[in-house]
C-alpha cells in the first residue's frame, strides 16, 4: 500500500522540484512534500526504540535530513528505481540514525580530559601543593605548542567550554576542533612521558 503511495508521490515531487528550479510558484505541490514528510515520519517514530541513546528530537532531525536529501533529483531518481520506495526510505532513516550514533561516539572519543594537576601551570605562581619539577616539565612542554594550541587548551580546560562551544567561538568546525585538541593532548603526553 505505501509503495503505491510513493509511486504516485514521486512524480509529483519531481514536478515540484522542476517548478521550483524554474521559479514557477503556480505549479508547486506543497501537499506532495507534506505527504512525503508524513510517510517518512512514521519511520522516525521508532528510532528512539530501535537505536539506543537517540531521542525523538534526534528522530525529527533525521526525518528532516531525509526530506532534504529527497529534494535532489538524483535521490528521487534512486527512490523511484529502487523497486521498493518504502524500503529505500526505511534504509535512509536507519542509516541516518546509525550515522548520528557513530558521529557521537567518534566525537566523544576526542573529549579526553587533561590530568587534574595540569591546571596550575597557567597560574601566576606554582601551587604550594604542586610538584615544582612537574610544573617545570609541563611549562616546557607547553612552550612547544603554538599560541593557537595553547588557546584551545585554555578554552577547553580552564574556561571549561565544550568542544561545540569552542567550535562556535573560534569558527573552526566541531570535528577539526576535536581533532586538534586530541592531537595536542597526545603531543603533551608524549613529551611528558609516563611520569605525568
Amino acid at each position: 500500500m505505501s509503495n503505491d503511495i510513493w509511486s504516485d508521490l514521486i512524480p509529483r515531487l519531481k514536478r515540484d522540484l522542476e517548478s521550483r528550479v524554474r521559479g514557477d510558484s503556480l505549479r508547486r505541490d506543497d501537499d506532495a512534500w507534506i505527504t512525503a514528510a508524513s510517510m517518512i515520519r512514521r519511520y522516525g517514530l521508532v528510532i528512539p526504540y530501535t537505536h539506543s541513546g537517540l531521542t525523538q528530537d534526534d528522530a525529527n532531525d533525521i526525518v528532516q535530513d531525509v526530506l532534504i536529501k529527497l529534494q535532489t533529483p538524483g535521490t528521487l531518481e534512486r527512490l523511484e528505481v529502487s523497486g521498493s520506495p518504502t524500503g529505500y526510505i526505511a534504509v535512509m532513516v536507519r542509516n541516518g540514525a546509525t550515522n548520528l550514533i557513530r558521529d557521537r561516539r567518534r566525537k566523544s572519543a576526542f573529549e579526553e580530559p587533561l590530568p587534574e594537576n595540569i591546571a596550575f601551570v597557567f597560574e601566576e605562581s606554582d601551587s604550594e601543593t604542586g610538584d615544582p619539577k612537574r610544573s617545570v616539565r609541563l611549562r616546557e612542554a607547553l612552550t612547544h605548542l603554538s599560541p593557537d594550541e595553547r588557546t584551545l587548551l585554555r578554552l577547553r580546560f580552564w574556561r571549561g567550554l565544550s568542544i561545540r562551544q569552542i567550535s562556535e567561538k573560534t569558527g573552526i568546525s566541531y570535528s577539526a576542533t576535536a581533532v586538534r585538541l586530541f592531537r595536542i593532548l597526545q603531543r603533551l603526553r608524549t613529551r611528558l612521558g609516563a611520569k605525568m
